[in-house]
């Protein structure tokens, strides 16, 4: 049986995907140093959504949740 002929009898498919695979198809990932993230924003994004960065800075917290 052909992996397309599997795929069609099947009621369920999860795929696992990530950082891994997406830069192996010339995607950009979001967290490396050349990141989307690190290209627009001179914060981390686990910094830029924490409580303490919102209260700290909050027009940059809401421009980086907005986009």
């Amino acid at each position: 049986m052909s992996l397309k002929e599997w795929i069609k009898e099947l009621n369920n498919i999860v795929f696992f995907g990530g950082a891994g695979v997406s830069t192996e198809s010339n995607i950009p990932d979001f967290r490396s140093d050349n990141g989307l993230y690190k290209k627009q924003y001179p914060y981390p994004a686990e910094v830029m959504l924490s409580h303490s960065f919102y209260e700290s800075n909050p027009k940059e917290f809401f421009e980086f949740y907005f986009n």
